[in-house]
Parts: C-alpha cells; structure tokens; sequence
C-alpha cells in the first residue's frame, strides 16, 4: 500500500531558499514517514511562493485537489507568512498596529475554514488521516512588534489542534535564537538546515492513527 501525503503553501512548501537541487521540508518529511512506516509516499503538492492563507483555502476548492486531498494520508499547511509581510508593509506606513491584529484573525479563520473543508472533503467515515498545520517562526527578531504578532498568531492556531488527528508544528521554536543558521540569505526563507529542521520536527509529531493502520 501507498500512502499519498498532500502539501499544501506558500513559499515555504515550494522550498523557496533550501538552494539549487536541494530538497525543502516536504521532500524530506516524505522520506521520513517512508522511513518511519515503512510504506512508500506517493506526494502532491499545491503550492506557489507568495500565497496567502484565502488564496491557500480557495485551492481546496479545485476538483483535483479536493480529489486528491480525498485521499490523502498525510497534509500539511503552511501559510500566513505573507500576511505577515503585507502587514508589516501597511505597519510600515501606518504605524498602526491594529493590522496585524487583523491578519491573525484573518489567517486564524482561514485556517479554520481549511480544516472544515478538508473534514468535509472527507467526510467522517474516513478518520484515518493526519493533519499537520506548521505555524510561524519569526524572520525578523529585531522587529519587537513582529515578535508580538507572530507569537499572538501561533497561541491562536494552537486552539485549532485535535490531536492526533490535526497537530500543530512549533516551527516558531525551530528557528527562535537560530536564525543565522537556519535561514538563507534572503533571511526570510529556510535554508537546507532550515528545511531539514523542520521536516524533522514534523516527524517528532508522530503518526497519529496512522500507526495503527501499519
């Protein structure tokens, strides 16, 4: 049996920054729930660099995602980083500080509407599936109020897990004291550790249901 994993994003799901040939998060999570199940992975990803979390939540509207998402084993989401970036650009300008309360609860219910859709894509007979929601680290550790906000947001997503079933990832943690050596020269994006960082704190989340399937 195949297990089929979907990936759905932003940048950090395109691998944006890991550098030429080399593997973002998702690759390497894949092999490792090979490694850790025993099962080939078969993997689809729906991602492009810039999307935001209602561009991200529109995709599962499209008949071969749904498809696909239908039956997968394996999701996960990342997002709302370039909501963060948009609202620091109107901050920028601005100097109010009310967008970014705004993007959180904006990213928090598209979030929430993702998770809705994928259970109704679903449907409740088929509980056999982990969902992996990845919240944000921060990029910019010199910007106190970025701080404030990204943290707001990740307290926020926490609410939405239902363990084992959905999980949120603490890539803020990943990253917190290590972003000279995690991120690549954009400063933005992960590097190759980055990435590596990640896939391996996805694969400390377990497996959830589907251990039992093994």
């Amino acid at each position: 049996m195949t297990l089929q994993y979907v990936a759905l994003g932003d940048s950090l799901t395109v691998g944006v920054g890991s550098g030429l040939f080399e593997p973002g998060f998702v690759q390497r999570y894949k092999k490792k729930v090979e490694e850790d199940l025993k099962q080939d992975v078969s993997l689809v990803k729906f991602a492009k660099s810039g999307l935001e979390t209602a561009e991200i939540l529109d995709i599962l509207n499209m008949p071969f995602v749904k498809e696909q998402v239908k039956k997968a084993d394996v999701i996960t989401i990342t997002g709302c980083g370039n909501d963060l970036l948009r609202s620091l650009d109107i901050y920028e300008k601005e100097k109010d500080e009310h967008v970014f309360l705004e993007a959180s609860s904006h990213c928090q219910k598209n979030y929430s509407n993702m998770l809705e859709k994928i259970n109704e894509i679903k449907g409740e007979k088929d509980g056999c599936y982990v969902i992996r929601l990845l919240n944000l680290y921060n990029p910019f550790p010199h910007i106190e109020l970025a701080d404030k906000w990204i943290t707001g947001f990740n307290r926020h997503l926490k609410q939405l897990e239902s363990p084992p079933h959905v999980k949120v990832i603490d890539t803020y943690a990943v990253f917190k004291g290590r972003e000279k050596e995690l991120l690549s020269f954009d400063r933005v994006h992960p590097n190759s550790r980055g990435y590596e960082a990640m896939a391996e704190k996805l694969r400390e989340a377990g497996y959830g249901p589907l251990d039992n399937e093994i």
